[in-house]
């Protein structure tokens, strides 16, 4: 009687681990179905990211050469009182932390948000 009852826990809890398996690999193949329908929109994120990344890039070469080219002119030009003005440089890094605000350095970090935010939006 003992044994027939241990028996069915045993099939039971098998049967049981069996659909959980089954129910993981179904969810694992939907997973690799949309991240496969992703891949080309990643692709033209991180493009875009490229491109983005060079166009600042110039930006700042631009502002560097036109700062240079009018520092003479500067000089010349009697002390008065300057406006705040866009500044082409970040604050520097003692700046109190923005809480939620996080700085990402490269492309990886910035493809690791993304998918990151984009999982999180699917659930």
């Amino acid at each position: 009687m003992m044994a027939t009852i241990i028996d069915g826990v045993i099939i039971v809890l098998l049967v049981g681990s069996i659909a959980y398996g089954y129910s993981v690999s179904r969810k694992v193949r939907q997973l690799m179905a949309t991240l496969k329908e992703l891949e080309p929109l990643v692709n033209e994120f991180s493009s875009a990211v490229d491109k983005t990344e060079h166009s600042v890039h110039l930006m700042r070469e631009n502002i560097e050469v036109a700062e240079q080219v009018q520092e003479p002119q500067v000089k010349a030009v009697p002390d008065t009182p300057v406006e705040a003005a866009f500044s082409s440089r970040r604050a520097p890094s003692d700046a109190p932390e923005v809480p939620g605000l996080r700085v990402m350095r490269d492309k990886k970090d910035l493809v690791r948000k993304f998918f990151e935010t984009s999982s999180t939006a699917r659930v």
